[in-house]
């Protein structure tokens, strides 16, 4: 009984609230850095229908045709992660969309180190835009990081577009909201006060 008596009178004088708040410190041989979501994407569509998730995963693998292949999983409703296993085909993904399937787009973004992939923000795609209408000495890529800005977010001037002596639109790659409506004009004024109206399609 004594022994009991001893055991209860241990067990009261306990902290466990300090025991909860102490400090833990991983070894030097944990890398807090390391990103095992390195090769992957993580993506959604923008539709409200119900996405056939193996008539995605062929098509997905059929157009894009990875030299080492592609996994898709779906984490959670509506949310997918690509998986790569060589950063060429993941770069080639980033750069050559944006992609759809079904008729609806898919917003893509990478996973950073410390980042939940389900908590990615899901609001953007990158886009190949042509603006028209423009003056030949307007055709620059000053103009164009103003114009990018304008109709989104600036991500890309098409130098090759300027390879000809006439051309009849201007090509940027930009960075859109999927939340806010599409710009599809933009007045310009001069410096002798004539206007403009540059279009985008």
């Amino acid at each position: 009984m004594a022994r009991y008596h001893d055991i209860e009178s241990q067990m009261a004088n306990m902290d466990i609230e300090d025991e909860e708040n102490e400090s833990f410190v991983f070894g030097e041989e944990v890398e807090e850095d390391v990103n095992r979501y390195e090769l992957c994407l993580v993506g959604r569509f923008l539709t409200e229908k119900t996405i056939n998730l193996r008539a995605m995963k062929s098509r997905m693998a059929d157009v894009r045709k990875p030299t080492m292949g592609i996994s898709i999983k779906e984490l959670e409703q509506g949310i997918y992660l690509f998986q790569f296993f060589h950063k060429e085909d993941m770069q080639w993904v980033v750069k050559g969309g944006p992609w759809s399937f079904d008729n609806a787009m898919m917003v893509l973004e990478t996973v950073p180190a410390t980042k939940d992939p389900v908590k990615v923000p899901l609001w953007y795609v990158n886009i190949w835009i042509q603006l028209y209408d423009l003056l030949m000495n307007f055709m620059t890529e000053a103009v164009g990081k103003q114009l990018g800005n304008f109709f989104g977010e600036f991500f890309e001037y098409d130098v090759k577009n300027n390879t000809s002596i006439w051309r009849e639109y201007m090509r940027l790659r930009i960075r859109l909201d999927v939340r806010k409506p599409l710009k599809r004009k933009k007045k310009i004024v001069k410096k002798d006060g004539s206007e403009i109206t540059v279009s985008c399609k």
